[in-house]
């Protein structure tokens, strides 16, 4: 994802190179507010990127090496933002123009960034899988989340490389744990739903039983 950024580092060392060009040729007023606007944009964005490389590089903590992405600001995609509303500046200054597409990234960038923790928290809570006293939730794209109470489920099936969820109703979902991350954790959590379920099976047939009697 870091290097999926780094395609503004062109357009932002071309940006900082049009600004020290220009405060060179001796710019006054405007000209010189913008070129000073791009190279602190440029300098801010190319300081963000390093200090995100080095913190993907040496994790503050081995346990959160899977889990790189802060719930803070996203201060690149600020920059980024910054850097695209300087280059539309430009734009108008050399052609009188209104660079509307990257006005609107540049706006879309800085929603994105400003909101990054908001938006990753719920990302995350869609995609993850929940062991609740009444209920079991096994988060997946649009139309694949599982949610279903315990007595709608039927069995919890776990190999050594997939688990299969199926419900009374016919539903079935199966996860490649190979294939996902911190599947040592997810496989515990799917150990315990099984545990539940069993218990809950066993309740419910204990209470039949009664009923019976």
């Amino acid at each position: 994802m870091l290097l999926q950024k780094l395609q503004h580092a062109v357009p932002g060392a071309m940006l900082f190179f049009a600004g020290v060009h220009a405060i060179g040729d001796d710019a006054r007023g405007w000209p010189l507010a913008l070129a000073v606007f791009e190279i602190a944009s440029s300098v801010l964005l190319a300081g963000s990127v390093i200090v995100a490389f080095n913190k993907a590089r040496r994790p503050a903590n081995a346990h959160h090496v899977p889990h790189l992405h802060h719930g803070g600001p996203d201060w690149i995609d600020i920059f980024t933002s910054v850097l695209l509303f300087a280059e539309a500046a430009e734009h108008w200054q050399l052609k009188h123009h209104v660079a509307r597409p990257t006005l609107l990234m540049a706006f879309t960038l800085l929603i994105v960034g400003v909101f990054h923790g908001r938006i990753k928290r719920r990302a995350e809570r869609r995609f993850t899988i929940r062991v609740q006293q009444d209920h079991l939730y096994i988060g997946g794209k649009p139309f694949r989340s599982l949610h279903e109470k315990w007595a709608d489920v039927a069995a919890i099936e776990i190999d050594a490389r997939y688990a299969t969820i199926r419900t009374r109703k016919g539903r079935t979902r199966r996860l490649d744990l190979s294939q996902l991350e911190g599947a040592n954790h997810v496989r515990a959590a799917l150990g315990e739903a099984r545990r539940r379920l069993g218990a809950n099976e066993e309740k419910a047939a204990k209470a039949a039983t009664t009923g019976a009697a």
